[in-house]
């Protein structure tokens, strides 16, 4: 069950990282899950007229990051232990929709799938682990 409401973590994230909505903004939070939308800017389009990895790899990253906040919650010092991400198809230039999905939250470690859209198409999928402060 989530330990953080949406509102609780758009004001730890306005607190620690203050231009996070200049990327991205959180549409719902689940039980286990939590959306993140990256809408389109021409800035993300590389060679190609597709959006970037990084950009993607970006959003993965931020959804893993949200979604491990609101399940073990407010540790903004977690950092990122690994992150393995498989682009599956071109995204068109659009915007982009995150689904990070909580898989385990242990005392050291949070693990968490996300799956990355265009539209209804899926065009990533990444497993993030994140490592939790000393309690």
């Amino acid at each position: 069950m989530p330990r953080l409401t949406l509102a609780e973590l758009e004001a730890l994230m306005d607190k620690t990282f203050p231009s996070w909505r200049a990327f991205s903004q959180i549409t719902a939070i689940g039980d286990h899950d939590l959306t993140l939308r990256m809408p389109f800017r021409s800035d993300l389009v590389r060679a190609g007229g597709t959006i970037s990895g990084p950009a993607l790899m970006g959003l993965a990253d931020t959804a893993a990051y949200f979604v491990t906040l609101v399940h073990a919650g407010p540790v903004p010092s977690a950092a990122t232990a690994n992150l393995d991400i498989h682009f599956l198809s071109r995204p068109k230039p659009a915007e982009i929709t995150a689904v990070a999905t909580m898989l385990r939250l242990g005392r050291r470690l949070a693990v968490s799938k996300v799956d990355l859209f265009s539209g209804d198409d899926l065009v990533a999928h990444a497993t993030v682990t994140y490592a939790l402060p000393p309690s």
